[in-house]
């Protein structure tokens, strides 16, 4: 059972978005594997890597809890990834040629997780696509606007619910939880 969060044409079309920078920057694939952005292309945040080619479906790798990351994402290749230093094999098992150029987010990647995927690589070339990754996120889709407003409107109810529980002596935490129960009863 299929419980995804974020729709699948969503996830679709940020994909086909960030393919075709992929293939304007001369890149055969991107390997997404922050948190952030992770849950933007696949609508998981299981520890995964996801590979997007630059032409075709993308495999989402996890290496936690597979089920999980099958019910929350919608995308259809979700497989289990044992160890990164299985990412060749598993992308050739998928019917994937060795990257000759490979995107990353090299600006949050830590230096030594980057010179260990170089060696995992050998002679691919590893290129930056932090910008090009922004540059997709940063025009909202009519999904991601319905969302903002709706978050809007909930943290309207909640701020104006404050003057209910303001008086003098109340800590900031009490005040949190108070505001924080207006929001979880409004589905927050």
């Amino acid at each position: 059972m299929n419980n995804a969060i974020t729709p699948k044409a969503e996830l679709e079309s940020r994909i086909c978005k960030l393919q075709a920078h992929l293939a304007a920057n001369d890149l055969d694939g991107a390997l997404i594997l922050q948190n952030t952005d992770l849950f933007y292309f696949s609508g998981t945040i299981q520890q995964s890597h996801l590979y997007i080619p630059a032409e075709g479906q993308p495999l989402l790798m996890t290496r936690k809890s597979l089920a999980r990351a099958q019910q929350e994402s919608a995308l259809d290749r979700v497989v289990p990834l044992p160890s990164p230093r299985q990412l060749p094999a598993l992308w050739q098992e998928h019917g994937y040629a060795r990257p000759r150029r490979l995107g990353m987010e090299l600006d949050v990647l830590p230096t030594s997780l980057f010179f260990a995927y170089q060696d995992l690589w050998g002679d691919t070339e590893i290129a930056d696509i932090s910008h090009q990754i922004r540059l997709v996120r940063a025009v909202k889709s009519p999904y991601e606007v319905d969302i903002l407003r709706r978050a809007a409107r909930l943290a309207d109810v909640v701020t104006r619910s404050m003057a209910d529980f303001l008086r003098e002596g109340i800590s900031e935490v009490e005040l949190a939880g108070q505001l924080e129960a207006v929001a979880r009863r409004l589905g927050h």
